[in-house]
């Protein structure tokens, strides 16, 4: 066993995830003009994406510790596989508005597959470095918005090379151009990589095994009223980061008239230096300070690029956003992994579930959100005249006057700007919840992780034939 190996490829493995999740994003535009598909449907399928992951997060947790953690990553791979060329090859799988359906099974493959990376990473990485949980996962999961930043460079290099529009559509409604299909598969590039590095080694067991600690004292963990309370935290950071991040495209190309995948890599790519400072902030300000202060930033941000309407707004909001979603993910499960040790990968799990099905709610509602009010905000002639099942044909509004193509535009900018102002209430709901943990921890002499005896273990010493 390498356990250095074994962190690079789990690093790359979600790389694969965060292409999965930026090149989607990307071509969404090209999925609607495509299948002819309306923002609730685009918002579904994107949704479907994370009803994927917590399914697969919800079986995994249970079973990660008799299957062990190689076996997650092998489903992980043969679901990214899958998936992936489910998805290139929709159109010629079923026909027409058919393909529509082709295309929610593949995103729930493909969603199933980044719930099993997790289930596999996650309790690699706090087994493998028990005494820096926290750190060490911000450092893992540095690499999911740097593969956001280097999918969607990608996705752009493709869109100039290629000669396409906004997310890899054509001029017309021929697929044939295998725009967003080339882009789709990227995917399977890190995929085949982490594939390789992964099955040639042999693996430790888990954290909570080693420490010799009872399935039902590990299950008797899910109960206990902080557990729950922050699992109902992770409902609300996971919406905040990844349900808007996941929109991004098709609200600004209406509010500000910029492609959101250049959004997603700049906030990205922020996410990526300052997870890999996470250690020394957790050390000074303790992770649940770390979290407080993300809240308050990115409840700002969020809202400020509901009304942003140019480059340099968007520029500004989305900076502030993206400082206040770097810590979200990783530092809930570090400090699951710290404060929860007993639950072990179950509990790592359960947290990934919870987070992914709210996404999963938040995504589509976004889009519903978007739709409802952009369709109210049209006069009764242009609802009749444009709208066909809430989707706005844009040869029907080419063909109108000037004064009138203003006004769908308005419309739009309206339905798109709402989603996120919405959302935005989120974080302010955890500004209060992790203020008061953090009150009381210091009431009670600060943040103390729980130490196992698995924690002073080496890897070696854990290693098995998983």
């Amino acid at each position: 066993m390498n356990p250095r190996r074994l962190f690079i490829a789990s690093c790359i493995s979600l790389i694969a995830s965060a292409f999965s999740f930026v090149i989607r994003q990307d071509v969404l535009p090209a999925f609607g003009t495509t299948f002819d598909l309306n923002a609730t449907q685009l918002g579904f399928i994107a949704g479907l994406a994370f009803w994927g992951m917590a399914v697969s997060m919800a079986l995994g947790s249970f079973i990660v510790d008799a299957l062990g953690m190689k076996q997650m990553l092998g489903l992980a791979f043969l679901c990214h596989l899958v998936g992936t060329l489910l998805t290139i090859f929709a159109p010629y799988i079923a026909a027409g508005h058919s393909a529509y359906y082709v295309l929610c099974a593949a995103t729930f493959l493909v969603g199933s597959a980044n719930g099993f990376v997790e289930i596999g990473i996650n309790p690699l990485a706090a087994t493998l470095y028990p005494k820096e949980k926290t750190h060490m996962l911000n450092i893992l999961h540095a690499w999911w918005p740097g593969g956001l930043f280097l999918g969607g460079l990608l996705s752009i290099v493709l869109s100039n090379a290629l000669g396409l529009g906004l997310g890899g559509a054509a001029s017309s409604k021929d697929a044939t151009t295998f725009g967003w299909q080339i882009k789709m598969g990227l995917i399977l590039i890190p995929t085949l990589a982490y594939g390789i590095l992964f099955f040639t080694q042999s693996f430790p067991v888990t954290e909570r095994v080693a420490s010799g600690i009872s399935h039902q004292e590990m299950l008797s963990q899910a109960l206990r009223p902080m557990f729950l309370l922050w699992a109902f935290c992770m409902l609300l950071t996971a919406s905040t980061e990844l349900a808007p991040q996941g929109m991004q495209s098709l609200v600004l190309e209406k509010t500000a008239g910029i492609n959101g995948t250049y959004v997603l890599m700049g906030t990205s790519a922020i996410m990526f230096t300052l997870r890999h400072f996470a250690g020394p902030i957790a050390h000074r300000l303790s992770p649940v300070g770390m979290l407080t202060g993300s809240s308050i930033l990115s409840a700002i941000g969020l809202y400020a690029l509901s009304f942003a309407y140019n480059t340099p707004t968007v520029i500004v909001a989305a900076t502030i956003y993206g400082l206040g979603i770097v810590y979200f993910w990783p530092t809930m499960l570090g400090v699951t992994a710290e404060r929860f040790p007993r639950g072990g990968a179950f509990l790592l799990g359960l947290m990934g579930c919870v987070g992914n099905l709210a996404i999963g709610v938040v995504s589509p509602w976004m889009g519903s959100v978007n739709d409802n009010i952009t369709y109210n905000a049209l006069t009764p002639e242009l609802q009749n005249t444009i709208v066909v099942n809430k989707v706005i044909e844009p040869e029907k509004v080419k063909a109108l006057p000037e004064a009138e193509k203003q006004i769908v535009a308005k419309a739009q900018s309206e339905g798109a700007k709402w989603s996120f102002r919405y959302v935005s209430a989120l974080p302010v709901v955890l500004v209060l919840i992790f203020g008061a943990i953090a009150l009381s921890d210091r009431a009670k002499g600060g943040y103390k992780p729980e130490v196992l005896r698995g924690d002073e273990l080496s890897p070696a010493e854990m290693a098995s034939d998983y």
